[in-house]
């Protein structure tokens, strides 16, 4: 406590210290840090968890994100869905007498199988060309296995009838799993995944044709085979989340392929109460006077939490002893005479679609609060005494509140673990601002470099680093300087003191190029601008941002470099990846790569027909070596 004159300890309930569980019924995650809930109605996962992996027997994931296949068997038809869009007939015109009473739909790649009654249909090219028609007993489902293998599963077995495409027979897998089968898969590896239904629940098998089957999580699963877009079904229809033009959207139909209206309520996966109750709870102090309960817990609308405790000397207490904190109360004071030991018990209650989730119950003790810095007079009279702690533990436990969020403080200034949202706000205090289109990961670069930033802000190192960190490139500075041409002061000929050389101050002579006026070889060629002003506007206190095409908008980086760049400088960006251009300079690795030559063919550096001059040239006599003309050294060529 803030105030208290004792120090105070407490004891936490949770994964990580323990929770001394006595008795426990329906409850589960006792050794799970993300806190204790109720548990599933049977062992194992829920069958809505498992929906994406193990969907609906009328259902069919198919190759394409969009892609699905819907049995209707009331009408005796397959419905495909290849865009997200509407249902469609897979075969236009058939006769509907083909499937008498189907039951089950299985897809991969291209292929397809229906089970009928006593048959599958294997097809290929998505329902386009019949491929073999299975013939065996009372079939259920059916998976598409890789080597054009199909897998059915019969309704009075746990085994697997293996067959070919076109019906031959390969054999049987003996799985050995308990129950019934109501879920097939196939993954990788010729893996073969399994959900069965026993008198326990729900469980998960992986295995093979020539591996044995063994109990699996739905971790493995998950990391084995990837989810489909299915996320609710029931009697009345199913649901899709799917990536739409405005984001992820839902959409739901019922098993005839009619949109729904109204989606499917959340389907039953929790016990409705379970409970859990401490041992004895060891302050270690004799006669010790608990001071408060914490409960840390998430409780969703239509659930409920509620707590009892009792305090005990020796371990004995009588039924009417327990005290019960209000409904809806995670913070409150312990109403029992003074003791060694706490019991505690604990109830969650949910309608079987939500679950409470209790991460942590912290036990204070012994009790502190501020009465203890007043006078003996203040608390001679035993009721005003219990009073009196009880009213100033209202204010110690708000100034124990404001108290953890100053020791928390510093927390919000570490910007890699603070929210996204929070990053603006911790930028604000560095005077740093964000771009709409830079995602977290770069503001929280910008907001680490932040100090080297600001000291070595106006350096050529600074702007290369902002440049680098928001669009992960390093950009090549150009500084024009560099190149101007005008007042030059260099030594004189003969090295007896500086001098102005052959250039005039401020000629035009080595200047831009200008036809009549610049010798050709001393000038620089520049197709842009005014050759008048170039003295001013393109070279004094100019620099360039070169990046290579692709690394990032222009508009943004030219918003970028100018806050980055000193005041009294000026400059220009530009993208590279459009080759040399006559005219405009050009930088190593913006718009010029230099890549390793092919392998020689002759000796380590000599390619015939390629880099050398061993080929024919032209007839006559000999000449020199002159550009544009081909010519064998030795033959045609002389090189003087």
């Amino acid at each position: 406590m803030t105030c208290g004159q004792a120090p105070a300890t407490f004891r936490l309930l949770d994964a990580y210290s323990g929770w001394d569980e006595l008795e426990v019924e329906d409850l589960t995650g006792f050794a799970d840090p993300a806190g204790v809930r109720l548990a599933h109605p049977g062992a194992g996962p829920s069958r809505s968890e498992l929906l994406p992996w193990f969907p609906d027997p009328r259902l069919a994931p198919g190759c394409q994100p969009c892609s699905w296949y819907l049995l209707v068997p009331e009408r005796r038809e397959l419905l495909h869905r290849d865009t997200c869009g509407a249902w469609t007939p897979v075969w236009q015109g058939c006769d509907p007498a083909l499937l008498r009473r189907p039951v089950s739909v299985a897809a991969r790649a291209h292929r397809l199988a229906v089970v009928d009654d006593g048959r599958v249909f294997v097809w290929r090219r998505e329902g386009e060309q019949l491929a073999g028609v299975i013939e065996i007993s009372r079939p259920t489902l059916a998976a598409l296995g890789p080597r054009d293998e199909v897998l059915v599963a019969r309704e009075d077995s746990t085994d697997l009838w293996r067959f070919g495409s076109d019906g031959a027979p390969r054999g049987v897998v003996r799985t050995g799993v308990p129950g019934r089968i109501i879920g097939l898969r196939t993954g990788p590896r010729r893996t073969i995944w399994l959900l069965a239904e026993d008198s326990a629940g729900l469980r998960i098998y992986r295995g093979g044709a020539h591996r044995p089957f063994e109990t699996s999580t739905m971790d493995e699963l998950a990391a084995a085979l990837r989810p489909s877009t299915l996320v609710a079904a029931d009697d009345a229809g199913f649901c899709l989340r799917e990536n739409g033009e405005d984001g992820v959207r839902t959409t739901c139909w019922t098993w005839q392929g009619e949109l729904r209206t109204e989606p499917p309520p959340e389907p039953v996966q929790y016990r409705r109460s379970g409970s859990y109750v401490s041992a004895l709870i060891d302050s270690g102090i004799s006669r010790c006077r608990w001071h408060g309960v914490r409960v840390e817990a998430e409780i969703p609308v239509g659930t409920a939490v509620s707590l009892d405790l009792v305090v005990t000397e020796d371990g004995q207490f009588a039924d009417s002893d327990w005290q019960t904190a209000p409904p809806g109360t995670t913070d409150f004071l312990v109403q029992q005479p003074p003791g060694r030991y706490l019991k505690l018990r604990l109830r969650l209650s949910g309608d079987g679609r939500k679950t409470p989730v209790v991460r942590r119950v912290r036990l204070d003790f012994p009790r502190s609060t501020s009465a203890d810095l007043l006078p003996p007079a203040y608390r001679q009279d035993p009721a005003a005494d219990d009073f009196t702690e009880r009213f100033l533990s209202l204010f110690d436990a708000s100034l124990a509140e404001i108290d953890r969020v100053i020791e928390r403080y510093p927390a919000l200034l570490d910007h890699s673990g603070v929210p996204d949202r929070v990053l603006p706000w911790l930028a604000g205090l560095l005077g740093l601002s964000f771009e709409a289109g830079w995602d977290a990961r770069t503001r929280r670069k910008l907001i680490d470099a932040a100090p080297e930033l600001y000291r070595r802000r106006g350096t050529p190192w600074a702007l290369k680093k902002a440049v680098c960190i928001v669009f992960g490139t390093e950009p090549v500075l150009d500084e024009l300087a560099n190149d101007r041409r005008w007042a030059q002061v260099r030594a004189a000929a003969g090295g007896t003191g500086p001098g102005l050389g052959s250039i005039r101050l401020f000629g035009r002579s080595s200047s831009r190029f200008r036809i009549g006026g610049s010798a050709l070889g001393g000038a620089p060629l520049r197709a842009f601008g005014d050759p008048d002003a170039d003295p001013l506007t393109a070279h004094a206190h100019r620099f360039r941002v070169l990046l290579p095409a692709g690394g990032a908008d222009e508009d943004a980086v030219r918003r970028l470099v100018e806050r980055q760049a000193p005041a009294h400088t000026r400059a220009s960006v530009r993208i590279g990846g459009r080759g040399f251009v006559v005219g405009a300079q050009s930088a190593v690795g913006v718009d010029t790569a230099f890549v390793p030559l092919p392998p020689p063919v002759l000796g380590r550096g000599l390619r015939l027909n390629r880099d050398g001059v061993l080929r024919p040239g032209r007839a006559g006599p000999r000449h020199a070596v002159r550009p544009g003309v081909t010519a064998a050294v030795g033959v045609h060529t002389q090189v003087f």
